[in-house]
């Protein structure tokens, strides 16, 4: 009987696959697909070479995308060399020569919470809500023992009621507990209060008590000083130290009011009236050449300023 021997399969003659060697360039990424196109390049180096040679590379430094983007922003807060403080302040006393405040109040604690009130809102907003709180609860007492949901109905149309609901009544609170029922007269004391930051406590100190311990910030001074190259900051609390930098103490009070006014009506957002402004040669950011001499336009604009603050506290 004729024995055969075992078959023994292809595999098991088979010569093992050389080790895979990946050469890449130092610190760069080795990824699956480039660990793939190794082997296939081992495997059959004839159609490797076949192929076309490939593009040398240029190695880039890593992008730092924050930084880009900061230096990007400083950027465009430079713009051209900022107007002289000097004559910003000549020309806006000139226009606005008795600024007023557009929050209607017969009391520093009213005028606390209408400040508190008109956040996210209009002060024409706030003048149409708080003869109603003032009636309802006619004093800081009244009002820190007011039901929540009471004075929520009464003040929703300001928006963020609940907010300022819980604001406006611990604030009250606060005043009768810690200060006998009475605004305090100093930053530090009115920043403890409930709701109460820089551009409130320095609205209710200027406008209340004639106190000037800083200059208001709010959206319309950020644009005006902005645009005017007075700084290049964003951040409320950097843009009144340039501001308190540009202006002596005694014109903050008075300045930060013509400011408000002056980004409210006329350098707006939007459609900034740049040739009826007083301040246009001064302006790196004016989008239009002026229609006459600085003194007819801010003489045009100390017209429409009284009208506006007829009614309304002068500081």
């Amino acid at each position: 009987m004729k024995i055969t021997g075992k078959r023994t399969s292809k595999r098991a003659t088979q010569r093992p696959a050389p080790p895979r060697v990946i050469v890449a360039r130092a610190g760069a990424r080795i990824t699956k697909k480039k660990k793939r196109a190794g082997n296939r390049a081992q495997a059959n180096p004839t159609a490797a070479s076949k192929r076309a040679p490939a593009k040398a590379s240029i190695e880039r430094p890593p992008r730092k995308v924050a930084t880009q983007k900061a230096a990007a922003s400083k950027a465009r807060g430079k713009r051209q060399p900022g107007a002289a403080p000097g004559e910003v302040l000549e020309r806006l006393s000139r226009a606005i020569p008795r600024p007023h405040v557009e929050l209607a109040f017969g009391t520093p604690w009213q005028l606390l919470v209408a400040v508190i009130l008109s956040a996210q809102s209009t002060d024409r907003r706030v003048n149409q809500v708080t003869p109603d709180v003032f009636q309802r609860w006619p004093s800081p007492a009244a009002l820190a023992a007011a039901a929540p949901p009471d004075v929520e109905e009464v003040i929703k149309s300001t928006g963020f009621f609940r907010n300022k609901t819980r604001a406006i009544i611990g604030a009250s609170a606060m005043l009768v507990e810690r200060f006998g029922g009475q605004v305090p007269r100093t930053m530090n004391e009115l920043l403890d209060v409930p709701g109460v930051a820089r551009k409130t406590a320095n609205v209710v100190l200027g406008a209340a008590h004639g106190l000037a311990s800083g200059i208001v910030v709010d959206t319309h001074v950020a644009r005006v000083s902005q645009r005017l190259g007075l700084t290049i900051e964003e951040a409320p609390e950097k843009i009144e130290a340039d501001l308190c930098r540009a202006f002596a103490a005694e014109h903050w009070l008075g300045m930060s009011h013509r400011l408000v006014l002056h980004g409210r009506y006329v350098c707006t957002a939007r459609a900034p009236a740049c040739a009826d402004c007083p301040l246009n040669e001064l302006c790196s950011s004016r989008q239009a050449p002026p229609d006459d001499g600085w003194e007819p336009r801010a003489e045009r604009e100390a017209k429409a300023m009284d009208e506006r603050g007829a009614g309304f506290t002068r500081v």
